[in-house]
């Protein structure tokens, strides 16, 4: 039994219901109603909260933790983590938390995971913020169960569990990229898709769908196992999204075997700030790094403050920068 049931049953918050469970209802001023309807859906639930959980509310030991699910530590300033921990920082301090840094990795699959030989290694930190793609998500969905606090960076949707997360807002960023092209001149724009499919990659899309049906311009969605006969149809676009980095380098190929010049005639929009191509200055667009880290710091304090906020934040992308985008010739 979870927070998140007696929430959808109570109609509130789950963090009005922490709140209401750990006794802080009177203190952030939650309507006495409003605590009868969660008590009520905790007896009807038969929700009995765990030892553990008892223990963490009653004394916190002013510790974050981070835990990455890829090996980022020790980092460098050129990383594309390095913002994130920044502002991670920078908030706990603010907050008056220390961090508490994660890193064990399992030797034999190489991965960081949440739980080692069945029991979390979080427990010692008040709460955790998740940072990196994680591949296994039942043990994200075990560790939302167990009301454990926690938030993640990215946007992760899993069916029926309420993961908090602040996450850059890339459809809406996408969708203004897509309206600075039509401003420029642009109307035959195409998008080079990844075979990587997750919840980025998936508001980017739909971000780039919205636009172009908004002005009525035809999407050219171009997958993957597409890429190599795709030049052809190719041919007519003065502008390309690419996903990641493998796109970056088919459309360069492309565009050096049908002599044209980038962005003279051919504009791109890099979609990921990590690419391997750091021969030119790539318009790209870029996640609000330090911003989010500070973000998911707030929004973690308040979980474990039971304070009644939203669990999921997206942030603003930052403007369009760099030198591959340019009016469409002639």
């Amino acid at each position: 039994m979870r927070q998140a049931d007696i929430a959808r049953l109570a109609g509130v918050s789950q963090a009005t219901v922490s709140s209401v469970i750990t006794g802080s209802g009177d203190r952030y001023g939650i309507a006495q109603e409003t605590r009868d309807k969660v008590m009520a859906a905790v007896e009807a639930l038969g929700y009995v909260p765990s030892a553990a959980a008892r223990q963490l509310r009653g004394a916190r030991n002013r510790l974050i933790g981070v835990h990455t699910f890829e090996p980022i530590f020790p980092i460098s300033q050129m990383n594309f983590y390095h913002e994130f921990l920044v502002g991670i920082e920078e908030q706990a301090v603010l907050d008056g938390y220390n961090l508490l840094l994660f890193t064990a990795t399992d030797s034999a699959t190489g991965r960081r995971p949440l739980f080692v030989k069945g029991a979390s290694q979080l427990s010692v930190a008040d709460g955790t913020i998740l940072l990196g793609l994680d591949r296994e998500r039942s043990e994200l969905e075990r560790l939302a169960e167990s009301g454990y606090p926690f938030v993640h960076i990215g946007q992760r949707t899993i069916e029926g569990v309420d993961i908090p997360f602040v996450s850059p807002d890339y459809e809406a960023g996408v969708y203004n990229a897509v309206e600075k092209l039509i401003t420029l001149g642009h109307t035959e724009i195409a998008y080079l898709e990844d075979d990587v499919r997750f919840e980025a990659t998936t508001a980017r899309r739909e971000g780039y769908q919205r636009a172009m049906a908004r002005h009525r311009l035809r999407a050219r969605v171009i997958e993957t196992a597409q890429h190599d006969a795709a030049s052809f149809d190719l041919r007519g676009a003065t502008a390309v999204f690419a996903e990641e980095s493998p796109q970056l380098l088919w459309v360069t190929t492309l565009a050096d075997s049908q002599h044209l010049a980038i962005p003279r005639d051919l504009s791109v929009v890099a979609l990921s700030e990590t690419t391997s191509d750091t021969t030119r200055q790539w318009t790209t667009l870029v996640a609000p790094r330090r911003r989010l880290g500070a973000e998911a710091v707030q929004l973690l304090v308040s979980v474990l403050d039971g304070v009644d906020s939203p669990t999921h934040r997206l942030l603003p992308c930052l403007p369009l920068k760099g030198d591959t985008l340019d009016k469409p010739r002639g």
